[in-house]
């Protein structure tokens, strides 16, 4: 039940983002016909409250109290809105300017803030379902294959099916088609509430065994004393420090991907959504790999393993290419050897975000032994934040990129000389691998391994679930895996 319960979450979390990241901004700008920079401006906004709602509703549930214990109430409370606002935005009545702005930025923050009350408590149930070194790394397997495995695979159905081209909207027209988004927003939002429900049904067998924090809510003094404490972790800047830098690759590679694949690859629109539908198989491949990688090694290791091969599947061959030892474009091996790497690329992504995720309830567990506190929600919350802050960030950089080389607007590929496209790849290629190269320096601080987290389960075990100080700790291990 439990890799259920992390597969139907990280469903709902892939669902929201690849709907929201690939098709909100244009759907609003070009299919409504709100004002880009209002559209721009809406996505902002919500992005920013997101993420200033993160640690707040990290440190909210750590300290809740009810006969549901600390999390669920609010697993329960996240799944109405989160579908019933994905629903809504994508089928705006037809508004002023000033009023369909207002409706996006309602719509969105409530979104974002109903995924928030989900994502944030519902992982923070890691570390207590999961105390073995191992199993966490497994059940946040299930999360991020089941994110990326369905979030890319709405994103194919959305071009293959939703927005593929009829007599009414022929040669590419297809991405205009309103009743194209309004359908899949309905049964998108279908699936969202669904996979919400299901992953705090699965797991509400566990809320008798789970810690109860303290009655009593503490002063604001306390409270910020004891936020500061853990934010000085070393361990947790470190892994938050890696995430973020990590993440703002992610990010940059995301803004630039519809630039480089038509302008420095040469690929056609055929190609490009070929090679997104073959990264359907990346969550699978991860999640068969990271199981029999992972066991009885260390996750610092290995995780800086996945990153340096992330760098070099992300910009080595935009470098190689531009040193001319890479196949040209329109080399026939150009097309299969680009689409294989970034099948490898994509189950790369995939287990750096659940080794990830793993460490960081690592990081609870020791954080417990030194202070007493069950804290997963806020140290949790504080790498959501990081990662959603940096991504914004990533696509600050492409925009910065296009704007170094002078990108003509609207410029069809054919349309930009060689050398603009060169520029580009000199830049492209370089920053993301310096953004890895960063992101595994600050990785290589981290201190906890598996000898010193099996010491920290026994100190735990030793007083009763929690170190010295107030908090009670069930001895809930959940499912076998």
């Amino acid at each position: 039940m439990d890799r259920l319960a992390f597969t139907a979450s990280g469903t709902a979390s892939g669902l929201v983002t690849n709907g929201v990241s690939y098709f909100l901004l244009i759907y609003y700008s070009q299919v409504i016909g709100l004002e880009p920079a209002l559209a721009g401006s809406a996505l902002l906004l919500a992005l920013a409250f997101d993420a200033v709602s993160d640690p707040l509703v990290g440190r909210w549930s750590d300290r809740f109290r009810s006969r549901l214990g600390r999390r669920h109430p609010f697993l329960y409370a996240a799944t109405l809105p989160a579908a019933a606002s994905y629903y809504c935005l994508w089928t705006p009545p037809d508004l002023s300017q000033p009023a369909m702005f207002l409706w996006l930025l309602v719509f969105t923050i409530t979104l974002r803030l109903a995924m928030t009350l989900h994502t944030v408590p519902f992982n923070a149930l890691l570390p207590e379902l999961a105390p073995d070194y191992d199993r966490r790394t497994r059940l946040m397997n299930y999360s991020y294959a089941g994110a990326w495995f369905f979030g890319t695979a709405i994103a194919v159905a959305m071009y293959l099916w939703w927005l593929a081209d009829t007599p009414d909207y022929p040669d590419g027209a297809g991405i205009l088609r309103r009743s194209g988004y309004e359908q899949a927003g309905l049964v998108t939002a279908a699936g969202v509430g669904l996979c919400l429900i299901a992953a705090a049904i699965a797991t509400r067998r566990h809320i008798p065994n789970l810690a109860t924090p303290p009655p009593g809510a503490a002063s604001v003094a306390t409270a910020l004393a004891e936020t500061t404490s853990t934010l000085r972790d070393r361990s947790l800047i470190a892994i938050v420090a890696s995430t973020a830098f990590t993440a703002a690759a992610s990010g940059t590679a995301t803004a630039m991907w519809a630039y480089m694949q038509p302008w420095f690859w040469g690929f056609e629109s055929s190609q490009t959504s070929t090679i997104l539908a073959t990264q359907l198989a990346s969550p699978l491949i991860a999640f068969s790999l990271l199981p029999a990688l992972s066991r009885g090694r260390d996750k610092k290791v290995l995780l800086i393993q996945v990153s340096i091969l992330s760098m070099l599947a992300g910009s080595g061959p935009v470098i190689l290419s531009l040193l001319g030892a890479f196949p040209p474009v329109g080399h026939a091996a150009l097309f299969p050897l680009m689409t294989a790497i970034g099948v490898v690329q994509v189950s790369l992504i995939v287990m750096g975000g659940a080794i990830s995720a793993s460490m960081v309830a690592d990081i609870v567990d020791a954080r417990a032994v030194a202070t007493g506190r069950r804290e997963e929600g806020l140290v949790i919350s504080v790498l959501s934040f990081t990662g959603k802050v940096a991504t914004g960030m990533g696509v600050w950089i492409g925009g910065v990129l296009l704007s170094a080389i002078a990108l003509p607007t609207g410029a069809a590929a054919a349309g930009i000389d060689r050398a603009t496209i060169d520029r580009l790849g000199w830049l492209y290629g370089p920053v993301l691998a310096l953004l890895y190269l960063i992101a595994i320096y600050a990785l290589s601080r981290y201190r906890l391994s598996r000898h010193r987290h099996e010491e920290n389960l026994a100190a735990l075990a030793a007083n009763g679930g929690t170190g010295p100080g107030s908090y009670r700790s069930g001895t809930s291990r959940g499912d076998p895996t």
